[in-house]
């Protein structure tokens, strides 16, 4: 019996990284998961190899940045499950570069995803949720969002206006039945830090000697996080962020 038995949860951005760390952990404690993805062919390639090791999952796909699209998203996972438990605000995407010289396609493509995109799945959500007076979303957010680095204004107002829903919407609805937490992750271990570190764009060194416990987060760290706020073990956690991050946030979030 896993602690997530029976339970429905979407996970936008499934499909690779952390979101698919996160499904793995999720489906491994007992849960139904709909890897929810812009990119068709990561997510059913992520369905794929969770059914492959006889875990639930299935593939929706999303736009975030499209309250229509996640309107159709969220009633489509209703019809085939009846119900939505879980909500894994996850969907993301990374763009750098001289705030005197970014591109307002750029600003809008990171605030789209990571901004309004969490409010519309929050949105869409959440009704079904506070119809029967239970639920929890979960919004991956980052250490980015509680400080300034240099070359990251979009990113980071993005992930800091995700703890500000976090704790808004998190004390509107906590007296309706509806948890609202989120996970603010350091550097991790993930297919698209490996490309950055590999382009020469960073140091996974500089990223070590940042962060006091001197190593990158792994996704499993992050993702155990998560299911542990998801259960029920949280149940008295809301409107608030975890960090997740080595201490980095600690220590001061000085750029590297």
């Amino acid at each position: 019996m896993g602690e997530l038995d029976g339970r429905i949860a979407i996970i936008t951005g499934g499909g690779r990284g952390i979101g698919f760390g996160i499904a793995q952990r999720l489906c491994k404690a007992g849960a139904s998961v709909v890897i929810a993805e812009l990119d068709d062919e990561a997510g059913k390639k992520a369905v794929a190899e969770l059914e492959s090791t006889g875990l639930n999952a299935s593939y929706q796909p999303i736009d975030v940045r499209d309250p229509v699209s996640v309107e159709r998203a969220v009633e489509s996972t209703l019809q085939a499950h009846e119900q939505i438990d879980i909500l894994i605000n996850n969907a993301g995407l990374v763009s750098i570069g001289p705030t005197e010289e970014y591109s307002i396609d750029d600003w809008s493509k990171q605030t789209d995803v990571m901004l309004s995109g969490v409010f519309y799945c929050m949105q869409a959500v959440g009704r079904s949720m506070l119809k029967v007076g239970k639920g929890v979303i979960l919004n991956i957010s980052s250490i980015g969002g509680f400080g300034a680095w240099p070359l990251r204004a979009s990113y980071n107002s993005s992930k800091a206006g995700v703890i500000s829903l976090t704790e808004n919407i998190g004390c509107e609805w906590a007296r309706r039945g509806v948890r609202v937490v989120s996970v603010a992750p350091g550097v991790t271990r993930t297919q698209l830090f490996q490309q950055v570190v590999n382009s020469g764009d960073a140091s996974e060194e500089k990223f070590n000697q940042r962060t006091p416990m001197n190593r990158v987060g792994e996704v499993d760290e992050i993702a155990s996080v998560v299911q542990f706020l998801v259960s029920d073990r949280a149940s008295y956690i809301t409107a608030t962020t975890v960090t997740v991050d080595g201490g980095w946030v600690a220590w001061g979030n000085l750029p590297v």
